[in-house]
């Protein structure tokens, strides 16, 4: 709602949001709620920070942001796979048995890709600029979920 204009790639995000389809139920967890690889830090240990948002809800959704990171091809695959098989290995909720992870992450990880594309167009409208590499791929990612 923010974005401002009606050109082609706020037409495209809105697409792409407008076609997610509604998530399943699924069983309420301890969620993060603003989780991302940068909320982990190594100090003796690892610790999890930024708790502030922490709830019950899906943790799919905690995953989401670094499956966007990688699905817009932001993360390196080799560092999502080591990610994703600590996770798993670990016993992590989200994935259940992690046959299939996307099975659970497709969902999250689309609408995170569209809230952060969305929120780049925004910012760089009101910084009168062009979208950065990363911000590109972001949409271009966007552009993506609609064709599939």
């Amino acid at each position: 709602r923010r974005m401002p204009g009606d050109g082609p790639v706020e037409r495209l995000l809105r697409r792409a949001f407008a076609e997610l389809p509604e998530p399943e139920p699924a069983p309420g967890l301890l969620t993060h709620g603003d989780w991302h690889l940068g909320q982990l830090v190594r100090r003796d240990r690892w610790l999890l920070i930024d708790v502030d948002d922490l709830g019950v809800g899906d943790p799919a959704w905690d995953l989401a942001r670094p499956a966007c990171w990688y699905a817009a091809g932001l993360l390196d695959p080799a560092v999502w796979d080591r990610f994703l098989g600590a996770y798993l290995a670990f016993g992590g909720p989200a994935l259940g048995d992690g046959a299939d992870p996307w099975r659970r992450l497709d969902l999250p990880a689309r609408a995170v890709t569209i809230q952060l594309a969305a929120v780049a167009v925004v910012n760089a409208g009101r910084d009168g600029r062009e979208l950065d590499e990363v911000e590109q791929s972001l949409i271009e990612a966007c552009n993506r979920i609609v064709r599939a």
